[in-house]
Parts: C-alpha cells; structure tokens; sequence
C-alpha cells in the first residue's frame, strides 16, 4: 500500500568564525531557529547536518539519551510538536565513551535509539571519539531508517551491512558530499538516501539515485515527497510483463525504467494492495533474488 513520507534535508548554514565567541550557543540557537521555520510543513522527518555535532559541541558537551541535554531536547520538542521524526546530529555519551552520533526522535519526541559513526576520521580518534561497531536500522511508523556520518560513506563494508538490512530511508548527516558514491549508495541499499550538509547540493534521492530535490542558492531546506511502497526487480525475465501491470492497473501502479541501469523500480500507488503483492502477482523476481540466482548458476557451471 502506498506509504508516503515527506522528508526535510536542512543546510547548515552557519559559518565557524572567530567573531562567534561561543559557537555552541550559536550552533543551538541556529538549530532551534531552522526547525521552527519548518513548523506547520506536515513533515514525517526532519535531517540535520554532522556540522551539528562537530560545530556545536566539544567533548565536555555530549550528552546521554537518559539524561538529554540541549540539542536533544531541541530534536525532541520540534518532534513532539510537530508529530514528526527527527534525525539529529549530536555527540554521544554511552559507557562512559564519546561517539559522534545521529540521534532518532520518534513522532511522540522520544529518542528511539542512535547511529555512532563507525568509521571516524583519524582527527576524530586523535581527538578522543570512540568508533561505532555496526550499521544501526530502526523499525518505524514511516519505514526502516537507518543512519550513516560523513567518512563513513568511503566504506564498503558498511553499505554492505545496511544492504542486508534493507532500509527504506538512508539517513546521512555529514560534513562531506561524497558525490557520485551516494547514488551508489542509494542503488545497493535499494533505498531513499537523505543528505544533510553544511554546504549546497545536499537533499534527498531516489533509490536510483536521482535527484527529488536538492539544497541551492535559493533553497536552504530540500523537501520530497516519497512513496516507500516499492520494489526492485531487473528487467531480465520481468519487462514483458510491465505492460500486463500497467494495463491492469493504469494510475494505481508505477513502473519506473530508468535509462542505461537495467532494472525497473514498482511503485504501489494505492491502499487496495502493496507492490510486493503486485510483483507476487505477476511473478516479478527481485532484483537481489535474480542476483543471487545468477551467482549460483554462474558458480554451478564452473564445475
């Protein structure tokens, strides 16, 4: 059934410079003004950039999700009111070790659990932050998010980690664009990918990694609207039966075909049925299930 989200990427727009005598004041205070101005939007989530954590508090200032302090509270207000999840940046304290940290609010603003950055930059341990171990994803009212923090973005063994675990929504709170390797991200992971950065070209993709919006000069807060009710499946064995779906169906089924990649993403546009029941119904194999398929085969015909 069509699950539709609306989605908030925010741009970080508050430079460090020496006139600011205390950035954290700053940095909080430029926080609690950027999500009032998206009160009253009917946002599900809210995105905020690692310039957060990284600007805004020393090590002395992380907070603990039992106790919050001032930027939790400020992610849990803004959610309590507006009955929206938040993603917020935030350093960390569990055990009594530091980790840089996306915070998740439920809609009732509750934190819900976190994202420590497993793959810290070398400053950052020299600095005293403590590394996370794993991909984090949470079950939630709007879909499966799951979180990932600039430099983590280099690293394969993560994405393959949130690959098994199949998110809906990539949340990524960073200092960094990464560029072309968030579309990879977004592909493999067959997930929206949501940027939030302290510079322009920030914003939310498609699991294809296409642009749905995206921060610029005009822009400071990128806003989508997506449908999670999809599936992937490759056009091999599949493509001659699009025009049965979309003869039956018309409006009430997407068939997405992208150029040049292949595969083909079904959208459910309705509450009468999910696309997974579509694909079942018109027995489409998966994208990741014709994957596997084939490595078998291939390694069955080396014998």
């Amino acid at each position: 059934m069509a699950n539709y989200v609306n989605i908030a990427s925010v741009l970080f727009d508050l430079p460090e410079t020496k006139s600011i005598r205390n950035m954290k004041k700053a940095v909080l205070q430029n926080t609690k003004d950027t999500l009032e101005k998206l009160e009253g939007y009917g946002l599900d989530l809210v995105v905020l950039s690692e310039s957060v954590e990284s600007k805004g508090q020393r090590l002395e200032d992380a907070e603990t999700i039992k106790d919050p302090g001032p930027f939790i509270r400020t992610y849990m207000n803004f959610a309590e009111k507006e009955k929206c999840y938040v993603a917020g940046s935030v350093k960390l304290v569990e055990d009594g070790k530091i980790y840089n940290s996306i915070i998740f609010i439920n809609s009732e603003g509750f934190p819900i659990g976190a994202y420590h950055k497993v793959n810290l930059t070398i400053w950052e341990i020299e600095g005293g932050l403590t590394p996370g171990k794993n991909a984090v994803v949470l079950d939630t009212s709007i879909g499966c998010l799951g979180g990932g923090i600039c430099f983590d973005l280099n690293f394969e063994e993560l994405r393959k980690q949130y690959c098994r675990l199949k998110p809906d929504i990539m949340v990524f709170a960073s200092n960094y664009h990464g560029g072309f390797v968030q579309a990879l991200w977004a592909y493999e992971c067959r997930a929206f990918f949501v940027s939030a950065l302290p510079f322009l070209g920030g914003g939310i993709i498609d699991p294809f990694g296409r642009e749905l919006a995206v921060t610029d000069c005009y822009t400071p807060v990128a806003m989508a609207r997506v449908n999670l009710d999809r599936v992937m499946v490759h056009l091999d064995y599949n493509r001659y039966k699009f025009s049965d779906i979309r003869k039956k169906y018309r409006e009430e089924v997407i068939v997405d075909i992208p150029p040049n990649i292949g595969s083909a993403l079904i959208y459910s546009m309705t509450n009468k049925r999910t696309a997974m029941e579509v694909a079942e119904e018109f027995d489409l194999e998966l994208i990741d299930d014709y994957f596997a398929r084939s490595i078998k085969l291939n390694a069955n015909s080396r014998r």
